[in-house]
């Protein structure tokens, strides 16, 4: 599990989600990440404190990275919106709304989260068990 008593789950609202890492996708990717499903708009919040960036392109659609105090990035993908623009964040501060963007858009509303270790281009881990017991 990643994360500690500090860390805050990114969705803020009733959520549901399941633990699919690995599971087959299109093109013969595999799935990398949880899918937390919620409301169309539901808060997005930052996981821990930290720096954000956005990016609008691609499978992933409108999504953020949070480099996060604990050296590791959470990719947040499909936000309907994003709130602000590159800055440094305060645990729990709002980045953006859960959406469908990107290849997402016949799914229902979600933000596909992922972990990767030591920075964005870091090692993918399964986000699953830290999710649920912060969440």
């Amino acid at each position: 599990m990643i994360g500690n008593g500090d860390w805050v789950c990114p969705v803020q609202g009733p959520t549901s989600f399941s633990d699919t890492w690995g599971a087959p996708r299109p093109n013969g990717r595999t799935h990398k990440g949880v899918d937390m499903f919620a409301a169309r708009g539901t808060p997005l919040v930052a996981v821990l404190s930290g720096s954000v960036f956005y990016e609008n392109a691609g499978a992933g659609g409108l999504a953020v990275y949070l480099q996060a105090s604990d050296g590791n990035t959470y990719y947040y993908a499909h936000l309907d919106q994003t709130v602000g623009g590159p800055r440094s964040v305060a645990k729990g501060e709002v980045l953006g709304t859960v959406g469908t963007s990107g290849n997402a858009s016949d799914a229902p509303p979600h933000v596909h989260f992922e972990v990767r270790i030591g920075g964005p281009n870091g090692d993918k881990v399964n986000p699953y068990s830290t999710v649920a017991a912060h969440c």
